[in-house]
């Protein structure tokens, strides 16, 4: 393999990672509001915690799943856990992830709705159909897709914080002290702690990325998905930085906002405003497939004829849903629940990876003498 395409590989699984990471939420800043920056001059504190889970996990899924050579990445989850907890955790990973598809649906539905007066339902029909055109093509179909979407995604998020964290950069020491200062009544996760919150925010995608990675690593160049992984938390955590310090700057405007992204991009221009709900979608869709394949690989062979026609099945199901049903409720309670789940898997992957290292050890020593 030639530096060059090694090259190329690296960034297209740095932009694949990226891709999943950026859903809704992030695009939308509404994750990096709430997580984040609503912790005003401790942001940072919250976004190093959720960086190093990031980190430790995703390279712990990669690296397991190359060393074991394992088939599906749902079977990470005995790896870690044994049989009986592993089951549990792979039908629970299954069910939550596609419980968060048909939440990307409702996601891109009001997207349409609301940004572009579309009739209920056209959105989340277009990004049904989308998702399961890319997601039927298995785990290098949706490596490819994503790899080219994530970084496009991401840059323009740099481009609307940047362009108005400068532009609010006089009143950022003010706000930040209003912040500080309680003057705006806003939602903050982890009950005040920025520790408990960087902790939330770092479980909460754990599950999402177990699969996804675990058979990432277990397909491909181990090192060449690693750095990939580490290449995409210097972009994910940078992006979020900055995304704090714009938001912070233009607080009045973005503390109730649904999408303050677009509320930063109206201080811009409307016209960019209107693009940027476009790319908005986008990230939706990047992280919508990944949740749907998560959802059937676990139970059905990727390429197999009952593979796709559960993609195809489940996607229409998760759609008509999203219409029709008030999910929000369930989807709090899922939320909640996988967080405690995330961290407990935790525990599990550190017991098992110091196992793993004084085996290794073990045996060196053994060759040694």
């Amino acid at each position: 393999m030639t530096k060059k395409s090694s090259i190329a590989r690296v960034i297209g699984f740095c932009g694949s990672c990226i891709a999943f990471y950026i859903g809704a939420g992030f695009a939308t800043m509404q994750e990096v509001m709430q997580y984040e920056a609503s912790y005003g001059s401790l942001f940072m504190v919250v976004i190093l915690v959720a960086a190093a889970i990031y980190v430790y996990t995703n390279l712990s899924f990669t690296s397991n799943g190359s060393e074991r050579h394992i088939e599906k990445g749902s079977d990470i989850f005995t790896l870690y856990c044994g049989k009986y907890i592993g089951t549990f955790y792979k039908y629970f990973t299954s069910f939550f992830c596609y419980m968060c598809f048909i939440v990307m649906c409702g996601g891109a539905n009001s997207t349409a709705t609301q940004q572009w007066g579309l009739p209920n339902g056209v959105g989340a029909v277009v990004l049904t159909v989308v998702v399961v055109a890319t997601a039927v093509f298995g785990l290098d179909g949706i490596v490819n897709a994503l790899g080219k979407i994530g970084p496009v995604i991401i840059v323009c998020l740099l481009g609307v914080s940047i362009a108005t964290a400068i532009t609010g950069l006089p009143n950022f020491s003010a706000n930040l002290q209003a912040v500080d200062a309680g003057k705006y009544d806003l939602v903050q996760v982890g009950g005040g702690n920025p520790f408990a919150s960087g902790a939330s925010y770092g479980g909460f995608v754990i599950l999402w990325f177990s699969t996804f990675l675990a058979e990432m690593g277990a397909k491909n160049d181990e090192h060449e998905v690693n750095k990939g992984v580490l290449l995409s938390t210097i972009f994910i955590f940078a992006t979020a930085a900055i995304c704090c310090v714009a938001l912070i700057s233009h607080i009045d405007i973005t503390a109730y906002a649904d999408i303050p992204t677009l509320m930063l991009a109206n201080t811009i221009n409307p016209a960019f405003a209107q693009v940027l709900s476009i790319i908005i979608f986008c990230g939706i869709y990047t992280t919508a497939v990944p949740l749907l394949w998560s959802g059937v690989s676990a139970i059905s062979r990727e390429g197999t004829p009952r593979y796709k026609l559960l993609i195809v099945v489940g996607g229409v199901i998760g759609c008509v849903v999203a219409c029709f049903l008030p999910y929000k409720g369930l989807v709090n309670v899922l939320y909640g629940l996988n967080g405690y789940l995330g961290f407990i898997l935790i525990a599990f992957m550190i017991v098992y990876d110091i196992r793993r290292r004084i085996s290794r050890k073990g045996q060196a020593d053994k060759v040694e003498a």
